[in-house]
């Protein structure tokens, strides 16, 4: 029995040795964590898009995707959309990665303009021939322009993605000229340019926070706004709005920041990693976002309930020619600097 017994228990000791040598491979064949370079991490990224659907929240999304696979796991990130951390409010959003209550923000060039008005200039009328143009510009240049003045708000600039070029919406009546425009009440995020284009074009502009329009445009409270056709689409906003026309007036950006102070706390590797991740999210996002502004205007135009209306290049000069003195006027306050930055003249 003895001898048995000392015969099971050196047999046991054998396969445990073997199961052990068979793991050490498995183990090398994914590198730890802490061999990769990267700092382990869990990054809080706030943005505003209300679903999936919206521009912002699609480049938030491909960006958790591309930095988790790539760090191996090491970094981990949650999205925060709807501005959810700040109670909807866009402003107090931003407030949330300025004073590092999270680490990643991604807002509209309108609200990172409460921090410099400068950044604004990106968005005088008409500023951008096309899509390639604006891209160019936020990773040229004009980025450049925009890093510097975010620097002094302790914010690091990390990319742009598109907002997109915007559409005028109504629920009085279709806007073919600035005459029909004429006492409706649009809604604007707030800010002196917004307030003098629209003044200008005979409209009543009124500022309000993005969480509060649908509700607005449903009681009446307000008769149109502008955005792309994508963030309408993501908040549904066609559905209170029967008349839409594609005027590409502004173009905006969404504005990818880093609180400094947390970000040049990592090391370089994990820097080079989150620049490289934005980057990368923001590019591959502008590919789908362009590609998808066509589909929705045809997928309203086929839905029968909007009437889409597309200025012809003579009826833009028209709107351009309404609004020339405040587009002149915004120039010199945004500075030669700004404007060179973005090519205006």
């Amino acid at each position: 029995m003895k001898k048995l017994l000392a015969i099971l228990l050196a047999a046991l000791m054998m396969l445990t040795l073997v199961a052990c040598g068979e793991s050490k491979p498995a183990a090398a064949d994914t590198p730890a964590k802490e061999d990769s370079g990267y700092e382990s991490l869990s990054i809080m990224l706030s943005c505003n898009g209300q679903s999936d659907k919206a521009n912002d929240c699609i480049g938030a999304n491909l960006f958790k995707q591309y930095i988790e696979e790539e760090s191996g796991g090491a970094i981990t990130v949650t999205v925060y959309n709807n501005d959810q951390l700040a109670g909807g409010d866009m402003t107090k959003g931003l407030e949330l990665v300025v004073n590092g209550t999270v680490q990643i923000d991604i807002h509209s060039t309108s609200i990172i303009s409460n921090l410099d008005n400068r950044l604004l200039v990106s968005c005088l009328p008409w500023t951008f021939a096309d899509y390639a143009a604006a891209e160019e510009a936020f990773f040229g240049k004009g980025g450049e322009f925009v890093a510097s003045v975010l620097a002094e708000k302790g914010l690091t600039y990390l990319g742009a993605l598109h907002n997109g070029f915007k559409c005028m919406t109504s629920s009085k009546k279709q806007i073919t000229s600035p005459d029909d425009l004429v006492g409706q009440k649009i809604r604007t995020p707030g800010g002196d340019l917004w307030n003098g284009f629209w003044s200008a074009l005979g409209a009543s502009p009124q500022a309000m926070s993005w969480a509060e329009v649908y509700t607005a445009m449903q009681q009446g409270t307000i008769d149109g706004h502008d955005n792309s056709p994508s963030t309408i689409n993501s908040a549904n906003v066609q559905e209170v709005q029967e008349f839409i026309t594609v005027s590409n007036h502004t173009y905006e950006a969404f504005t990818w920041t880093a609180n400094t102070a947390w970000f040049e706390g990592l090391n370089a590797e994990t820097q080079e990693l989150i620049r490289s991740c934005a980057e990368k999210a923001c590019k591959d996002s502008n590919v789908q976002i362009e590609a998808s502004m066509e589909e929705i205007l045809s997928t309203w135009e086929a839905g029968g309930f909007n009437k889409i209306y597309r200025l012809s290049p003579e009826e833009v000069e028209v709107f351009k020619a309404a609004v020339a003195d405040v587009t002149n006027e915004f120039k010199g306050i945004y500075g030669k600097e700004a404007c060179a930055a973005f090519d205006i003249a």
